[in-house]
């Protein structure tokens, strides 16, 4: 049952990263503006705000305090509520698409701000796998990672650094098919609706979360002493 247990926190990971690649296309498409990323948001923080241009560079201030507040809330969550965050980080990520999907132009920027607190939150739940810090909202750190383990593991023989690579690869593999995805409907005419098939990987997360969550009550149950009276 561990290994069942393993096989579906690994295709619940690549899920994840599924939609955050989704997620940010999608914004990249509609606002121009890759919400995933808190690092450009605080470098024009300073940017705009040299250029003079005072109204973009509160609305960048303001996403990096969001992201700021979501990674709070995440901490505090993950403390005080016994409930398995992965389901919310999940709800959040399809309540975030249907809004999106029927929100306004003239709303952009509140849209950025829904995606900076969808992923965020998806950030902070699903942080990593095997003990390795592994993103799936975005790639920078997952391809150096994936070069580094191909590079021990084909060139200098060390088997130890394949599950590394089969895991930032798979995820790097998920993040761009999501991308892809995205861009196709993107080209094909769909607008602000190609976010919505992303409820259909949501969906697959959900049931494939819950049974992670059963196999894990069965295998605490499992181990828990039997006392006697």
């Amino acid at each position: 049952m561990e290994e069942q247990l393993e096989q579906s926190k690994r295709r619940l990971h690549f899920c994840m990263a599924l939609i955050g690649g989704w997620f940010g296309a999608y914004a990249i498409l509609r606002f121009h503006h890759f919400a995933s990323a808190v690092t450009v948001n605080f470098i024009e923080v300073f940017t705009s705000a040299v250029q003079e241009n005072w109204i973009k560079a509160l609305l960048r201030l303001g996403i990096v305090i969001l992201y700021v507040f979501t990674i709070f809330l995440a901490a505090c969550l993950s403390k005080r509520c016994k409930g398995d965050l992965r389901m919310w980080a999940i709800l959040s990520d399809a309540a975030a698409a249907c809004v999106l999907s029927v929100l306004p132009e003239h709303l952009s920027e509140l849209g950025v701000y829904i995606c900076i607190f969808a992923m965020g939150f998806q950030w902070c739940v699903f942080a990593g796998k095997y003990g390795y810090p592994c993103s799936t909202i975005f790639s920078t750190n997952n391809l150096r990672q994936f070069v580094d383990a191909w590079v021990q593991a084909h060139l200098f023989r060390d088997s130890d650094h394949i599950p590394r690579m089969n895991l930032y690869g798979g995820t790097l593999l998920a993040f761009h098919a999501g991308v892809i995805a995205e861009c196709v409907l993107w080209a094909m005419g769909w607008g602000s609706y190609t976010i919505l098939p992303v409820l259909l990987p949501a969906a697959l997360a959900f049931v494939w979360q819950r049974q992670d969550f059963r196999m894990r009550e069965r295998i605490e149950e499992a181990f828990e002493p039997h006392h006697t009276a």
